[in-house]
């Protein structure tokens, strides 16, 4: 009996060893991948509650989502969120309502998301994305500060001073808004640069937005603190105002 242990023995000591190294091995692994998903946690920026949503232009969240190279991140965050089977077959129950589909491209999965998800949520997957990707800068005008991330220093990184007007990014502007103009056509918006004692005094950003994006009928009276998620379209320089196209304005 011995001698069939030895020789027992003499033939699967080799893969004993390779059994107890790859199982070492995963162990190794499996507690790199905690450690990295604890410090990632640990670690991670602590993101800004956005707030009350005042306006989303759902159709401005698409074309972020086909054009500008975020759609796969969009499409990525969007299906963890609401989850994905085998068969690519989204589920999304918002508002107690079920929706199910068949095998669904991924902008399907985003419009579906966008169409039924509650504002505030597009808007938590449109910041996480930009901000992941480092794709957004972010404006206090009341301070006239520009916070010096990853976005700024790429494309501006030997100018000393940066104009807004210059900003390829998206930018997360937020200011002092007023309503200048509210029409059935369209809603304006006004920020001045700075705190000045008379708030239609100097340069003003200029919002435009279409009343199908208002997600509330009732518009604030007098100025109101607001953030504003969009795009630098252009200097208006005879009014001195700059106009950026919104996505999204909380409050």
């Amino acid at each position: 009996m011995a001698v069939d242990r030895s020789l027992w023995w003499s033939v699967w000591w080799p893969w004993a060893l390779v059994w107890a190294a790859t199982a070492i091995a995963v162990v190794v692994a499996l507690g790199a991948l905690g450690w990295a998903w604890r410090a990632r946690r640990r670690f991670a920026p602590v993101r800004e509650v956005p707030g009350l949503t005042f306006y989303l232009h759902e159709k401005s969240v698409m074309d972020l989502y086909l054009s500008g190279g975020y759609g796969d991140a969009m499409r990525r965050e969007v299906e963890e969120r609401v989850g994905t089977n085998t068969d690519r077959k989204i589920n999304i129950k918002v508002r107690d309502v079920g929706v199910d589909g068949g095998r669904t491209s991924g902008r399907e999965v985003v419009s579906r998301y966008i169409s039924n998800a509650e504002p505030i949520a597009v808007i938590g997957v449109l910041l996480d994305v930009l901000e992941a990707a480092h794709g957004v800068v972010h404006v206090d005008l009341r301070e006239r500060t520009i916070v010096r991330t990853t976005a700024v220093t790429r494309g501006h990184s030997d100018s000393p001073t940066l104009r807004l007007r210059a900003v390829d990014d998206y930018v997360s502007v937020r200011g002092s808004f007023r309503v200048a103009e509210h029409t059935d056509t369209r809603t304006v918006l006004l920020a001045p640069f700075g705190d000045p004692d008379d708030p239609e005094e100097g340069p003003q950003i200029r919002i435009e937005c279409h009343p199908d994006g208002l997600r509330d009928d009732e518009i604030p009276d007098g100025p109101f603190r607001a953030r504003c998620l969009g795009k630098v379209q252009s200097w208006k320089p005879t009014t001195g105002e700059l106009v950026i196209r919104p996505i999204a304005i909380f409050q």
